[in-house]
């Protein structure tokens, strides 16, 4: 690995290096007293890392089968989900659709969009006494946009602000099914955790057709907040909806820590929740323990039904904002 920073890299404080790559692809890692945030710049800006540095504890679900090198990615196909090949866990996007392939204007956009896997070009790092951030830009190849993102963090704050811009790059107006994909695993993850959410209605994916429940119980009495252990084998795909805010904290009674995110609730009114505890079937074969919980602007469907879509002109922009923190319990 090589430094490209011609002066030497802060040692304390809020800060960023970067200059790195991982397998091939460019990486920046922000760092404050508490949280160590690494950023894959060449794939999809997401987030592989987020750590909470008095716990020594990293969140986030790594996919058993690691991060391939980056000349080994192939363009999302509209009959195929190479998410699952390709990603190796974490935080990752959505956008400009979520979910199962979809044809847009003639466009075929994959499982999970296409801004996963595209690269981004590092555009700047700041960095001073009370805060760091790093910015960045990716463009979608099927589609007309151009995303920005910029992460930032601030002095002995457990939070990390994202800031994005999606800017309409094409002459039609396009609509947008957008989703934040961050996924949660072991050892934070385990049967001992909840999910606490002010929303009250879900909808269930198994149902046919899903009809509108009262969050968080089944009509059999499962209390959905619970998360079930890896030996279950169990799963679910429900979406949570009618929330009075946008929020929801992942809590862990066992490391007296939760996980926390804070969301505009009226553009992204849905959070998916997706759990795999140890389930045998493809694609991760009883290996996968993880629950990923997913503010999104709609249900499976949006595009083709014309709503849960954030509607952008175009030529015109939308800039959405996202916290996430650590949070220690009384």
């Amino acid at each position: 690995m090589s430094y490209k920073n011609p002066q030497s890299p802060k040692c304390h404080g809020p800060r960023v290096l970067s200059g790195y790559t991982l397998n091939g692809s460019e990486i920046v890692i922000l760092e404050n007293e508490l949280l160590r945030v690494v950023v894959n710049v060449g794939r999809g800006a997401m987030i592989p890392e987020f750590l909470y540095k008095p716990a020594d504890l990293d969140v986030l679900f790594k996919n058993p089968n690691g991060l391939r090198p980056l000349g080994t990615f192939a363009l999302t196909d509209y009959q195929q989900a190479p998410v699952i090949d390709h990603h190796p866990g974490g935080w990752y996007e959505c956008f400009p659709s979520g979910s199962k392939p979809v044809k847009q204007h003639g466009a075929s956009l994959g499982f999970h969009g296409e801004i996963w896997g595209m690269p981004f070009e590092l555009n700047s790092v700041h960095e001073d006494a009370e805060s760091c951030s790093a910015a960045m830009t990716g463009f979608t190849i099927r589609t007309p946009w151009k995303l920005t993102k910029t992460f930032s963090l601030k002095k002995n704050d457990p939070t990390l602000y994202v800031e994005e811009t999606a800017t309409n790059l094409g002459v039609v107006d396009l609509d947008v099914m957008w989703g934040q994909h961050p996924m949660f695993g072991a050892p934070f993850l385990d049967e001992k955790c909840f999910v606490d959410m002010p929303a009250s209605s879900f909808f269930d994916a198994k149902d046919n057709p899903m009809l509108r429940m009262r969050w968080p119980n089944t009509a059999e009495g499962v209390d959905l907040t619970r998360v079930d252990g890896p030996a279950s084998r169990a799963g679910k795909m429900i979406y949570v909806t009618d929330f009075s805010e946008g929020k929801y904290r992942l809590v862990s009674p066992t490391w007296k820590l939760a996980f926390e995110m804070n969301w505009d609730a009226e553009k992204f009114p849905y959070c998916w929740m997706y759990e795999n505890a140890g389930q045998i079937a493809a694609p991760w074969w009883g290996r996968a323990y993880t629950l990923a919980l997913e503010p999104f602007t709609g249900m499976p469907g949006a595009i083709e039904e014309g709503h849960g879509v954030m509607e952008i002109a175009a030529g015109k922009s939308e800039t959405v904002r996202f916290e996430a923190r650590i949070s220690t319990l009384v």
